[in-house]
């Protein structure tokens, strides 16, 4: 066990780069996607572009500012140096430069109380005042906000630029601007690029994902309460795939040219090669559908007792102490049946061909001419070493499937992390779609932690290189 310390703690850090570096990657990937999580929202009539910019604020791609425009903020015009204005009327501007490209503009005040119009023009680069004018047919024209004052200018057909103009019209000559006049102004602007990265990492690394954009529900408690229904399926499955493979492929490894070794080959390749979507469809119809021994999809009865629930086809009903279990196994019985064949074929085959190569290594003939009973060379002797792509095989499987598979949990109705990915992916629910690939990304670099590891427990000679 000499070095075990030091390698373990070394294959750890390799772990955490590896983790930051996926997670900067998948950062990367979602800043490059085009548009942004809020953009379907837009489409729909009963939202107002203030409170999808809000949305916005709330999912951490943008910031809320608040302040004032006060009587000194603003600046005096002549009429002349407006095109198309009034000359018995009194103007003042004000230029604002939000330095980012803001989402949303909202102004708040009290127009009747001063006898005032407001017009607002945005831009992206600086205009002369000048060049701005109250002809409809103008390239830079001023837009009436008065009728929509307190609600974000996209409502009012102008798209919010990185410079902004904000005009005051009084409808007399020399009028002059209240001192007491105050207009509340609120803007939302997109988060620097850098700091949201920075949020991005701390917030995954924190394992706070944020609220899904869909339900609204914090995005952990939807993952916490999926992960266990898939694990139960796909770890339960991937455990037995191990327990039931590893001596099959062994046995037929050590009778090589038998009969059981033709057969395990035959059927394993048969259901290695069988699309899963189809085999799942196939068992449904045959036990579900036409015997009626298992449920046709779902992952529980709940407490509901009608045709096809746990309670009606097995007697057995909510408030009997073991119906959770029985309810849950009846369901899971199925698709595990299902996922042990597909899984299983690739176990034996890769336990055989690591048996066949070990079996010709020069200690197994020593062992054999030592006089070792056969089941032990077989065992002790054999097997272990061959367990080395094994174990790999059986921790990156066992990370892997907390994903689940996707197809299969539609094709069964099981409402786990992998039916939870796709249903994201098509509502274009990105944060809800990045945690999931976040949690699987963080458990398949763990596995290859424990790979590691255990490779260093089972041969001295990793740790050592």
């Amino acid at each position: 066990m000499a070095g075990i310390g030091p390698y373990v703690v070394k294959r750890l850090i390799q772990a955490v780069i590896t983790l930051f570096v996926v997670t900067s990657i998948v950062w990367a990937l979602f800043e490059a996607m085009p548009g942004d999580p809020t953009d379907p929202f837009y489409a729909n009539p009963n939202l107002k572009p203030g409170e999808i910019a809000k949305m916005a604020v709330q999912f951490g791609l943008a910031e809320e500012h608040h302040g004032y425009l006060e009587a000194s903020d603003f600046t005096p015009i002549p009429s002349s140096d407006i095109e198309k204005a009034s000359p018995n009327c009194t103007y003042y501007y004000k230029l604002i430069d939000f330095q980012r490209h803001p989402r949303a503009i909202v102004f708040s005040f009290n127009i009747s109380k001063y006898g005032v119009t407001i017009y607002v023009f945005s831009s992206e680069k600086k205009i002369s005042v000048d060049k701005i004018s109250f002809n409809e047919t103008a390239e830079y024209k001023w837009y009436d906000y008065s009728s929509v004052v307190g609600r974000a200018v996209q409502t009012a057909g102008v798209l919010p630029k990185r410079y902004t103009y904000v005009l005051l019209n009084f409808s007399k000559p020399n009028a002059q601007i209240p001192s007491d006049l105050k207009i509340a102004m609120m803007y939302v602007v997109d988060t620097p690029l850098y700091v949201r990265y920075v949020k991005f990492i701390k917030s995954m690394f924190t394992f706070n994902f944020g609220k899904s954009i869909r339900t609204n529900q914090p995005v952990k408690d939807i993952l916490a309460d999926r992960i266990p229904r898939t694990l139960l399926w796909f770890g339960t499955g991937t455990i037995l795939v191990y327990l039931i493979g590893i001596p099959i492929g062994t046995y037929i490894a050590w009778r090589r040219g038998s009969v059981a070794e033709g057969a395990a080959i035959g059927t394993s390749l048969f259901f290695y090669n069988m699309p899963s979507f189809w085999l799942g469809l196939v068992f449904i119809w045959i036990f579900s559908y036409t015997l009626g021994w298992t449920p046709i999809g779902g992952y529980a009865s709940g407490n509901l007792t009608g045709p096809g629930t746990t309670c009606a086809e097995l007697g057995i009903c909510p408030g009997n102490p073991i119906y959770p279990v029985v309810d849950y196994g009846w369901h899971l019985l199925l698709p595990l049946f299902v996922i042990v064949l597909l899984g299983m074929a690739g176990i034996i085959l890769l336990q055989r061909t690591s048996m066949l190569e070990t079996m010709g290594e020069d200690y197994i003939l020593t062992a054999k001419a030592k006089g070792l009973p056969e089941k032990i060379v077989r065992n002790k002797h054999a097997r272990r070493n061959a367990m080395l792509p094994i174990v790999t095989a059986f921790v990156l499987s066992f990370s892997y499937s907390i994903g689940g598979a996707v197809i299969l949990e539609q094709i069964f109705s099981y409402y786990g992390v992998g039916y939870t990915y796709l249903t994201a992916l098509t509502q274009q629910d990105f944060f809800l779609a990045g945690a999931s690939l976040y949690i699987i990304s963080v458990l398949v670099i763990l596995g290859n932690l424990m790979a590691d590891i255990l490779y260093g427990f089972l041969d001295p000679r990793v740790r050592l290189q």
